[in-house]
């Protein structure tokens, strides 16, 4: 990962808001969403060959690449909606952002629901024997 690309943008960013904001604070929001956009496809790009890797490890260790794939939306949308949350804080809008943060956490709960059934399923069968 180029950290040095990724700071350097994040910086160069938060200067323009700040400058630009003085002047025109739509612009501002708007420099900011686009750089968070772009600073999260630079991240995302550089987390696919740890990804790559860590399915491989979990295909070595014969485990369910059912929690894999769980663990790894749920990552997804935790990061989504943080992003989010945080522009729209930034634009001073702290209700939609707790709303945005509420949708995650509830899509997280019905992401996992179906390994909750399957823990339900062990219980109950080591219960009956």
């Amino acid at each position: 990962m180029d950290i040095w690309a990724i700071t350097g943008i994040g910086v160069v960013a938060a200067a323009i808001c700040i400058l630009v904001r003085q002047y025109r604070p739509e612009f501002a929001m708007l420099v900011s969403l686009c750089s968070g956009i772009l600073l999260f496809v630079m991240v995302m790009l550089n987390l696919t060959p740890v990804l790559d890797q860590m399915e491989r490890y979990v295909a070595k260790a014969s485990l369910n690449n059912e929690y894999f794939k769980v663990l790894i939306k749920s990552l997804g949308i935790c990061y989504v909606a943080s992003i989010a949350g945080d522009t729209c804080r930034d634009a001073g809008q702290t209700a939609i952002a707790a709303k945005i943060e509420l949708a995650a956490k509830v899509a997280v709960v019905v992401l996992a629901l179906p390994l909750f059934g399957k823990i339900v399923e062990i219980s109950l069968e080591l219960i009956a024997i």
